[in-house]
Protein backbone atom coordinates (compact mmCIF):
# COMPACT_ATOMS: atom_id res chain seq x y z
CA UNK A 1 0.00 0.00 0.00
CA UNK A 2 1.47 3.21 -1.25
CA UNK A 3 1.01 6.27 1.63
CA UNK A 4 0.22 9.86 0.53
CA UNK A 5 3.16 12.13 0.22
CA UNK A 6 1.93 14.88 2.69
CA UNK A 7 5.80 16.12 2.92
CA UNK A 8 8.02 18.42 0.49
CA UNK A 9 11.12 20.38 0.41
CA UNK A 10 12.84 23.58 0.53
CA UNK A 11 16.12 23.88 -0.43
CA UNK A 12 17.50 27.42 1.90
CA UNK A 13 20.58 28.59 1.14
CA UNK A 14 21.69 27.59 4.69
CA UNK A 15 20.11 24.25 4.96
CA UNK A 16 16.87 21.82 3.80
CA UNK A 17 13.55 23.26 5.58
CA UNK A 18 10.84 20.06 5.52
CA UNK A 19 7.23 21.46 4.80
CA UNK A 20 4.19 19.42 5.77
CA UNK A 21 1.46 20.05 2.95
CA UNK A 22 -1.24 20.00 5.01
CA UNK A 23 -0.50 22.13 8.06
CA UNK A 24 2.47 23.91 6.73
CA UNK A 25 4.58 23.22 9.61
CA UNK A 26 8.26 23.75 9.17
CA UNK A 27 10.83 21.50 10.54
CA UNK A 28 14.20 23.05 10.08
CA UNK A 29 17.20 20.68 9.18
CA UNK A 30 20.60 21.39 11.00
CA UNK A 31 23.90 19.47 10.55
CA UNK A 32 25.85 19.56 13.63
CA UNK A 33 29.07 19.04 12.72
CA UNK A 34 28.77 22.08 10.36
CA UNK A 35 26.08 24.37 11.86
CA UNK A 36 26.42 26.47 14.93
CA UNK A 37 22.87 25.33 15.91
CA UNK A 38 21.38 26.33 19.42
CA UNK A 39 17.73 24.64 20.12
CA UNK A 40 15.11 27.73 19.98
CA UNK A 41 13.07 27.74 23.24
CA UNK A 42 9.14 27.29 22.10
CA UNK A 43 10.74 24.77 19.66
CA UNK A 44 10.10 21.20 19.29
CA UNK A 45 13.58 19.19 19.06
CA UNK A 46 14.52 15.49 17.06
CA UNK A 47 17.72 14.77 16.61
CA UNK A 48 18.79 11.79 13.99
CA UNK A 49 22.42 9.93 13.04
CA UNK A 50 23.12 9.92 9.03
CA UNK A 51 25.18 7.66 8.73
CA UNK A 52 27.31 9.03 11.60
CA UNK A 53 26.78 12.91 11.05
CA UNK A 54 24.31 14.12 13.44
CA UNK A 55 21.04 15.96 12.10
CA UNK A 56 19.00 18.38 14.55
CA UNK A 57 15.10 18.77 13.24
CA UNK A 58 13.83 21.69 14.84
CA UNK A 59 9.99 23.23 14.52
CA UNK A 60 9.55 26.44 13.42
CA UNK A 61 6.16 27.92 15.02
CA UNK A 62 4.97 24.99 16.31
CA UNK A 63 1.76 25.54 18.26
CA UNK A 64 1.11 21.76 19.61
CA UNK A 65 0.50 20.38 16.08
CA UNK A 66 0.04 16.63 15.95
CA UNK A 67 3.41 15.01 17.58
CA UNK A 68 2.80 12.27 14.49
CA UNK A 69 3.40 15.27 11.81
CA UNK A 70 6.51 16.20 13.43
CA UNK A 71 7.75 12.28 13.43
CA UNK A 72 6.39 12.28 10.24
CA UNK A 73 8.73 14.72 8.73
CA UNK A 74 12.01 12.85 9.96
CA UNK A 75 10.79 9.52 8.69
CA UNK A 76 9.89 11.89 5.29
CA UNK A 77 13.36 12.84 5.41
CA UNK A 78 15.06 9.73 6.54
CA UNK A 79 14.07 7.85 3.42
CA UNK A 80 14.81 11.07 0.86
CA UNK A 81 18.65 10.48 2.36
CA UNK A 82 17.80 7.02 1.37
CA UNK A 83 18.65 6.02 5.27
CA UNK A 84 15.05 4.92 6.47
CA UNK A 85 16.73 3.18 9.39
CA UNK A 86 17.56 6.25 10.74
CA UNK A 87 18.61 6.24 14.58
CA UNK A 88 15.88 9.03 15.70
CA UNK A 89 16.06 10.80 19.30
CA UNK A 90 14.88 13.34 21.82
CA UNK A 91 18.37 13.57 23.07
CA UNK A 92 21.03 16.17 21.80
CA UNK A 93 23.85 13.98 21.30
CA UNK A 94 26.29 16.48 21.69
CA UNK A 95 28.09 16.85 25.18
CA UNK A 96 27.19 19.16 27.71
CA UNK A 97 30.83 21.04 27.76
CA UNK A 98 32.23 21.62 24.63
CA UNK A 99 36.27 22.01 24.67
CA UNK A 100 37.03 25.57 22.88
CA UNK A 101 39.69 24.39 19.93
CA UNK A 102 42.90 26.11 20.20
Amino acid sequence: MMLPNNYFLLEDQERDIIVHGETGLRVNVFGLEVDQYEPTPGELHIFGDDYGEWLAFETEGWSIENLDIISGAVKWYARYLDYPEMQISEEDPRPAVRLRKR
